[in-house]
């Protein structure tokens, strides 16, 4: 009889050994892959890039312009599976400089203005904030308002203070990535790298979040003036339950 009862209980320890390797196994698969199906899914990022330069009437110079670079973020949501759930909010947060530009000092800026001047009054700097888009009807990005059913929410990422392009030439400058040759600024001292956390909430009060690394600005940016690119592999994003 004592040998049963050890065999049983052996038998048990067994079983419950098995059981807790596979909630582990689980456990660790879930950290790596995260959720394999969202209602909702980040399908593309749009990253526009340029400079801007604003004039300084300094009674001496034609042209006394304060330059930045600025990157324009458009992040694109569809639904991927058949559900009735709506996007109750995105939320962009927690901004930090992974690698640290050379020249100028990062910001992140809301839209404040119409589609053709978005960041017109933007003045804010929301690098410790966080930007929340909230569910609507239709995209508003002035408003800070995404279709539920899916669309596109933005921001800017940009280098502020670069530096001075003072000039007597008569000539019509254009605002664009070329002036930043006329003050000697190259490429490689405006890269920066910059990581945030994205969250999706559903309308069932379910959250995903995944953590994005990106690496700014545009590479051609120096020699084009304006150009960009798009992100749609986010394989390396991973997605969890909070």
């Amino acid at each position: 009889m004592r040998k049963k009862e050890i065999f049983k209980k052996c038998i048990f320890l067994f079983c419950l050994m098995i059981l807790l390797m596979i909630v582990i196994s689980m456990m660790v698969r879930y950290e790596v892959e995260g959720e394999k199906k969202l209602p909702y899914q980040l399908s593309k990022i749009l990253v526009v890039s340029t400079v801007e330069g604003t004039p300084i009437d300094d009674g001496q110079n034609i042209w006394n312009i304060s330059l930045k670079q600025v990157n324009d973020l458009y992040f694109y949501f569809g639904k991927e599976s058949v559900t009735d759930e709506t996007i109750k909010q995105i939320t962009l947060q927690n901004f930090t400089i992974t690698k640290a530009p050379q020249k100028g000092n990062p910001a992140i800026y809301r839209p404040t203005g119409d589609l053709e001047k978005l960041y017109t009054y933007s003045e804010q700097n929301y690098l410790k904030e966080s930007l929340v888009y909230t569910g609507a009807m239709i995209d508003d990005l002035k408003t800070l308002e995404i279709a539920n059913t899916g669309g596109v929410i933005g921001c800017r990422i940009s280098l502020d203070e670069l530096g001075t392009y003072i000039s007597n030439d008569t000539t019509e400058i254009t605002y664009d990535g070329r002036l930043l040759q006329n003050v000697g600024i190259n490429l490689e001292e405006i890269k920066f790298e910059i990581k945030f956390d994205l969250l999706i909430e559903t309308d069932q009060n379910v959250t995903y979040k995944g953590n994005l690394v990106l690496q700014l600005p545009a590479e051609e940016i120096i020699t084009k003036g304006s150009c960009n690119f798009e992100i749609t592999n986010f394989d390396n994003v991973v997605f969890k339950r909070m």
